[in-house]
């Protein structure tokens, strides 16, 4: 009788332990939930003033908050996972905001511009690498309707959707203000210029314009001859005082000696020439253009051209391009590499492009000769 006693509390002391497990587990898993959904709750989001005082003005004032059909997306409709395995990572991935929260990372208004495109690029690449998921939860290709949309939007959305594009390609900048895209990059080379003015060059040596150079008959006194572009290789004959004397070697194509490009058939600028200037480069040799058929001259020129403006590393100049390529071509698709064209068709690209960009001529410039001379058929010889 003992031992059935015994062997029965020992059952009902187990099944209790197993029940208030259960209970335990039960009570536990549903309150890591409840802090987990609290979490993700905008009050919560615009708890610190950072985010309040910023980013929250910024999204009541977009369609998102605010719209015709009274369909809302919350913070977390955007910025976090639906389902709970991507949720957690991306909670997990947050613990590193909230490290830079403590520390005071961005918490005047002056760290948080300073921070903007550095920010908005860590969420523009999450977007990209989930295929924009979360903006999917609510938009999909299947369910437009093109023939309600306006006719840009539809032949847009048509092309993309062909195209495999992904929402956050094309759409930046829909619930808060876009970042100064050129303020990273502008910072860097006017440092880059700032040190620039206090380099002399040799002579022997081969410097690189930080930008587009007046070329001059002789160091003072005289008119432009022509302007020699960012980037030419130029080789220094004399230095005296704030100028130099270069050589730079060219080609031009037959009856137009006024533009000197970087190889025969490839459009890639490095000086333009005045009248006067067009009739001072020393013939070389002349090839034919297998592509075209037309005939193009080797010419060599030197001019005189201020310093104060040269670089003795090209590196350092394909960097900033880079910089210039990676934070500008990135607002409407993914970078494309330079070898992705030709060093002819990165020119009509470019032309098409620069509009859609915030970028000044100079930029323009230097990112195009960049594009060009590290393209499929001129890399090679870069």
């Amino acid at each position: 009788m003992l031992w059935w006693w015994s062997r029965t509390g020992r059952v009902l002391v187990l099944s209790g332990v197993g029940v208030a497990g259960v209970v335990a587990g039960v009570v536990g898993w549903g309150g890591f939930n409840t802090v987990l959904e609290a979490t993700n709750s905008t009050a919560f989001c615009i708890s610190c003033h950072e985010m309040r005082s910023t980013v929250y003005e910024e999204y009541r004032r977009s369609v998102h908050y605010a719209n015709a059909s009274g369909v809302r997306a919350a913070c977390a409709d955007c910025h976090v996972p639906r389902d709970w395995t991507h949720k957690l990572l991306r909670k997990v991935q947050a613990t590193n905001e909230l490290y830079h929260w403590l520390v005071g990372t961005i918490d005047t208004p002056e760290k948080f511009e300073a921070k903007r495109h550095e920010l908005a690029r860590h969420e523009w690449d999450r977007m990209r690498a989930t295929d924009s998921r979360e903006c999917r939860n609510c938009h999909s290709f299947e369910a437009m309707d093109f023939h309600k949309q306006n006719a840009k939007a539809a032949t847009t959305m048509a092309a993309a959707a062909k195209a495999g594009k992904t929402c956050i390609d094309c759409h930046k900048g829909i619930a808060h203000n876009f970042p100064d895209v050129t303020a990273g990059h502008r910072r860097a080379f006017a440092d880059q210029r700032e040190r620039a003015k206090g380099f002399v060059p040799t002579p022997g040596s081969t410097v690189y314009p930080l930008t587009s150079l007046a070329l001059l008959e002789r160091p003072e006194g005289a008119g432009p001859i022509g302007e020699v572009s960012v980037s030419t290789p130029l080789r220094v004959l004399t230095v005296e005082g704030g100028f130099a004397r270069v050589e730079l070697t060219g080609w031009h194509r037959d009856g137009s000696p006024e533009t000197l490009y970087r190889l025969p058939g490839k459009r890639i600028p490095l000086a333009k020439l005045t009248d006067a200037g067009a009739a001072g480069p020393e013939a070389l040799r002349v090839v034919t253009d297998p592509d075209s058929g037309q005939p193009w001259t080797e010419a060599r020129i030197t001019a005189w051209t201020r310093t104060g403006a040269f670089s003795a590393d090209r590196a350092v100049l394909w960097e900033h391009a880079a910089r210039i390529a990676d934070a500008n071509c990135t607002l409407c698709h993914t970078l494309h590499s330079a070898d992705a064209y030709t060093a002819n068709q990165w020119i009509g690209t470019i032309n098409a492009m620069k509009r859609l960009t915030p970028l000044d001529d100079e930029e323009v410039r230097l990112l195009q000769i960049y594009l060009q001379t590290g393209a499929k058929d001129a890399a090679a010889s870069r």
